[in-house]
């Protein structure tokens, strides 16, 4: 089976962002924050902590959540050159081969050498590793029997 796309850039964002938030070491990280934060507006209402340090402490949370919901994904974004070209894909039961408009190299990838797919809404992450991963779109497929086949495919040959 063939598949040609081009990534939306808002969908890539959200993507990145699904991504992040999944991650462990960001969720043991959101969920001491969050922690942090309601302790010192328990400890506020009780008077034993300062207005300022409940601002700083609110301050310190906002920008956190701004670097890891605005800014990585960004910087990620536009680092990437492969988010911004035409993507030519063909998967079959060997795996699948990609090759891109700007270059006639076709790269083949064994089903093998993916670790985990995680299929999200808008997305079928193809895990190379805990940080790597290569993003199919579910928009891409022409029709529902394409993406179960697909989905099979990954899901049975991905450990």
């Amino acid at each position: 089976m063939h598949l040609e796309f081009s990534y939306n850039k808002e969908e890539v964002l959200n993507a990145l962002r699904y991504h992040f938030m999944q991650r462990g070491e960001i969720k043991v990280f959101r969920n001491t924050l969050f922690i942090l934060l309601a302790f010192t507006m328990a400890g506020y209402a009780f008077k034993i902590v300062t207005l300022g340090a409940l601002i700083g402490i609110a301050t310190m949370v906002v920008l956190i959540i701004m670097v890891f919901w605005f800014l990585l994904p960004v910087s990620i974004y536009n680092k990437a050159a492969t988010f911004k070209d035409d993507i030519h894909l063909k998967y079959s039961e060997e795996g699948i081969t990609i090759s891109t408009r700007n270059s006639e190299n076709q790269r083949l990838l064994s089903w093998s050498t993916f670790t985990k797919v995680v299929e999200a809404k808008n997305f079928f992450f193809l895990y190379r590793g805990k940080k790597n991963f290569f993003l199919v779109p579910t928009s891409a497929f022409k029709s529902e029997d394409a993406h179960k086949e697909f989905s099979r495919l990954a899901n049975n040959n991905i450990n």
